[in-house]
């Protein structure tokens, strides 16, 4: 099993970024235990707004566990994340994903099969009069406009 994702870069950075950005993601010490495997460990880094960042490392190292830590579909065992200075999870508390304002592309679909396009983009919107123009919006962003109707399977993948 690979080890779990670390990352040590935080300690030889310097503490202010020469844009003056703001720091719009950070990890301190992070760790998350799924059952008796330890997906995560000692994870600390900050990203600064509009900076380019990645995570790499071996299948199963934690990566995704990671991302996940951050979006809010995991809570951390130790350790703090935060958000533009707000803290949104540590062992103790955790921030719903939907108050988060962060999304996660993933590598596979998680799309609902029985659903349209449009369905999976209002899914989880509350019911209101707002509802299909913001649907439409998100749509129109995405270069999907016009294609609301289509079954998801219809979509191109690139």
């Amino acid at each position: 099993m690979p080890a779990p994702v670390t990352a040590q870069r935080c300690e030889h950075r310097t503490v202010t970024d020469p844009l003056n950005r703001p720091i719009a993601v950070r990890a301190d010490h992070v760790a998350c235990r799924l059952g008796d495997v330890d997906a995560v460990r000692d994870l600390s880094f900050e990203v600064y707004a509009g900076e380019l960042f990645a995570i790499l490392g071996p299948s199963g190292s934690g990566k995704t566990t990671a991302l996940r830590l951050i979006a809010g579909f995991e809570q951390p065992t130790a350790g703090t994340i935060a958000l533009f200075d707000d803290e949104v999870a540590s062992a103790s508390r955790v921030v719903p994903p939907e108050k988060r304002r962060v999304g996660m592309v993933f590598q596979d679909y998680a799309l609902f099969p029985h659903m349209s396009v449009a369905e999976n983009v209002a899914y989880g919107l509350p019911k209101s009069a707002e509802r299909n123009a913001r649907v439409a919006e998100v749509l129109e962003l995405t270069r999907l406009g016009g294609m609301g109707d289509r079954d998801v399977h219809q979509l191109s993948g690139g």
